[in-house]
């Protein structure tokens, strides 16, 4: 088993096994465990756990940020799937559980008694203490846990958080400044190297994997400069991002942002009049400029490593044809259209709708740009796709600037991970004192009124940065 077909069996193997986690718990709840109904959901949970353990040991079920891992492989949170993985993740929360490992050994009776004892435990200060005392006691020795270190005090929690956004900041420049760097490698002559590109996207995949909100929201500032270098980043982290909701491997990840970070590398053999030309091109300048995919196929090509090459020549290539084969360039017969490159011109479309622009100085706002993308589904992209980002995107992307019902202004800050709250993400509201973020005030547009017949804030409209006056760059940047 290589390495992706290892990742979507246990992706596959993870869903199953939470599936019937779930089921079980809520039919222990309900009756005794010599009932009928019990019995049956543990022999269902009980074979779902050995497909896992007859492949590899043990199985382990981990909270990772928002996420549940299965063995280190994030289970993606698809609406089918979503009651049943964000159950275990609240149960596992409450009592200060990080991870459950199921030896290869665990037999159905050690299932039994260790959800048993699980959910006989009250959340409380001392939790994941009377558990494991409660497990020792009830003979459970094929079931062990880990706790939750992070949830020891808010403190913890915001360190963390810092040492994210430390981290996503980091990359994130670094991979800008390696665009630039790449640029001027091509302008002198000189062959490219891949390898800080691998280093880069790798880092990029672990913290989208720990917390995409972070990225995304810097990829949401629109006013930095070099405009050909952050676009370029901004569609490598959007492409990573839907790869990984796709559920790709890691490696298989960070192959898609190298592939995604060079798409506009042909664009170095285009005079700069033309690229930042504020008025309609001429149909000579047009056709120069449409020549840039096969510019960077030619510039790719050069590569010590065509393995390295493959990818991005291809992504370079395709990524303005469009999946009913208009675009550019044309080919006769049409194209067969590679799945990066597919995952690319989303990306690469949604980003240049929602950046400034010599040409464009009003770009769209996020919702209006996915909008175009939805109405373009099956045409000029690939549906599957679609569905992907617009999931992963919501509503209302991160970084979006928020009219609230309430005429507060707010900045959306997280994706609700809740499918049927995809219109009421997390947002902090900004205050007059803008620039400090400390006075940005975190808002649950889930909340209800008194009455609970109500919301106490729903969104109203996306308003476009400039129009605000918010500098959104004080709640993603480091201070």
């Amino acid at each position: 088993m290589d390495d992706r077909q290892h990742i979507t069996f246990l992706v596959s193997a993870g869903l199953e096994l939470v599936t019937h986690l779930f089921a079980t718990c809520k039919t222990v709840l309900l009756y005794e465990m010599n009932n009928r109904a019990v019995q049956r959901s543990l022999d269902d949970l009980h074979g779902a756990l050995g497909t896992i353990l007859d492949h590899e040991a043990p199985a382990v079920i981990r909270v990772g940020g928002e996420f549940l891992h299965i063995n280190d492989v994030r289970l993606p949170m698809d609406a089918a799937h979503y009651a049943p993985i964000q159950f275990v993740i609240d149960e596992m929360r409450k009592r200060d559980v990080q991870s459950i490992s199921f030896d290869a050994g665990t037999t159905r009776i050690d299932a039994g008694r260790f959800l048993k004892t699980l959910l006989s435990i009250d959340p409380g200060e001392d939790a994941f203490t009377s558990l494991t005392t409660a497990l020792d006691a009830a003979g459970v020795s094929a079931v062990s846990l880990v706790y939750q270190a992070e949830r020891e005090s808010e403190l913890v929690d915001e360190t963390r958080d810092y040492k994210l956004r430390e981290d996503s900041n980091r990359v994130y420049f670094r991979t800008v400044t390696l665009v630039g760097e790449i640029m001027q490698t091509i302008e002198d002559k000189h062959i490219i190297q891949v390898r800080k590109a691998k280093r880069l996207t790798q880092q990029m995949v672990d913290i989208i994997q720990t917390d995409e909100s972070m990225l995304m929201g810097l990829a949401s500032i629109k006013s930095f400069d070099a405009y050909t270098f952050v676009h370029s980043v901004n569609v490598c982290l959007l492409s990573m991002l839907m790869a990984d909701r796709m559920g790709m491997s890691r490696s298989d990840v960070a192959r898609m942002g190298v592939a995604a970070l060079f798409h506009d590398i042909g664009k170095t053999y285009v005079p700069t009049s033309i690229l930042n030309s504020t008025g309609k091109l001429s149909d000579q300048e047009w056709e120069l400029m449409k020549y840039h995919t096969l510019f960077g196929v030619k510039e790719l090509s050069r590569m010590r490593s065509l393995r390295d090459a493959v990818d991005p020549m291809f992504v370079a290539l395709q990524h303005h044809v469009h999946l009913n084969n208009n675009g550019y360039p044309q080919r006769p017969g049409g194209w067969k259209h590679r799945l990066f490159s597919r995952i690319c011109t989303v990306a690469d479309y949604y980003d240049a709708m929602t950046s400034h622009r010599t040409y464009q100085p009003n770009p769209l706002t996020p919702d209006i740009a996915l909008r175009f993308i939805l109405e373009n589904s099956g045409e000029i992209f690939d549906p599957v796709i679609v569905k992907t980002f617009i999931r992963a995107m919501g509503l209302y992307p991160v970084g979006s600037v928020v009219e609230l019902d309430t005429g507060e202004k707010a900045v959306v800050t997280k994706q609700n991970p809740d499918s049927k709250y995809i219109h009421r993400p997390a947002v902090e509201i900004v205050t007059d004192d803008e620039k400090d973020e400390s006075k940005w005030i975190p808002a649950d547009l889930t909340e209800k009124s008194t009455n609970a017949r109500s919301y106490k804030r729903s969104v109203v409209r996306t308003i476009h940065d400039s129009n605000t006056g918010i500098n959104k760059a004080v709640r993603f940047l480091l201070k």
